[in-house]
């Protein structure tokens, strides 16, 4: 047997170092729950404090509470299903060494796992999981495939409500959750058709097929944002005025024909939506700030 050379010996130091390496990374990021703790409809796997998850079950029921009155309000009966799975993270910096190839997401549901992290440091350290556990709802107990925009429509629009006594206000927003955050960015002149010019609005008809607005990953916030106010602008607009067309747009595909012929003319809806977000900067102009450290 032939004696390695220098250089085939270098060569061989080096691949052991880049398999260590790798190795060691590899490991670093396996998570491993140090609690799980069961409430009536949920298994939280966590590294959390017992007392943060505790309080993440408590919203996780409050939540499923208000998810089942709205199923009711939209005529839908919930499938049977297994307890829900929670994974939470300690914090934002566990959560994305364990997750690195997530992107800009700060949260997200892969079945049978909603993924997120408490985050002490904000005053609403929750929203997240309201978020993503919607996501897990909207698919394992309303049993919904659902196009992005109403399928993030009602994260969003469960994910920014308040809860008021240990109860879900659904709709009454809460200006410590995102994409709350970023509401003074949509709408920016008043005027519709400047702002579609300005990129600070994306043509409605673009936002329901899911084509033709600007690169999401540029423009993420502003996609969230029509979402949400769209979503909200459907269940609450004149005292729910298009919350029947809703109803039956989910039990279609969701799609630019259904909509037009559940809700209405997209043309005409988009201006009520618009005059709809335009006034919900006024209502909140002042009373939103960014936490430390959002994106």
């Amino acid at each position: 047997m032939r004696r390695l050379s220098r250089r085939e010996k270098i060569l061989l130091i080096c691949f052991a170092v880049l398999i260590a390496v790798f190795a060691w990374d590899r490991a670093r990021r396996i998570w491993s729950p140090k609690i799980t703790i069961e409430t009536d409809h949920y298994t939280i796997y966590s590294t959390a404090t017992p007392d943060q998850t505790q309080k993440i079950g408590l919203v996780a029921e409050i939540q499923y509470a208000g998810y089942m009155k709205f199923l009711e309000q939209l005529m839908i009966a919930p499938l049977r299903h297994e307890k829900l799975k929670i994974k939470l993270f300690k914090d934002r910096k566990e959560f994305r060494l364990c997750n690195s190839d997530i992107g800009w997401m700060e949260a997200f549901y892969r079945k049978p796992y909603c993924y997120q992290y408490y985050s002490a440091e904000t005053v609403n350290p929750y929203h997240w999981m309201m978020h993503e556990a919607t996501h897990q709802l909207n698919a394992e107990v309303a049993g919904w495939v659902l196009p992005q925009w109403i399928d993030e429509g009602i994260a969003t629009y469960f994910g920014s409500s308040r809860i008021i006594e240990n109860r879900l206000a659904l709709g009454e927003i809460d200006t410590n959750a995102y994409p709350i955050w970023w509401l003074y960015s949509i709408a920016q002149s008043g005027d519709l058709e400047t702002d579609k010019v300005n990129t600070s609005i994306i043509p409605l008809r673009a936002i329901i097929a899911g084509q033709g607005g600007p690169n999401i990953n540029e423009h993420f916030n502003l996609y969230y944002l029509h979402w949400w106010s769209l979503t909200h602008f459907l269940m609450h607009y004149e005292n729910g005025k298009y919350k029947p067309g809703l109803i039956a747009l989910l039990k279609s595909d969701c799609g630019v024909r259904a909509f037009e012929f559940y809700v209405g003319n997209i043309d005409q809806i988009e201006r009520q939506w618009y005059e709809y977000v335009v006034e919900l900067k006024r209502a909140f102009s002042g009373r939103i700030t960014l936490p430390p450290g959002v994106l």
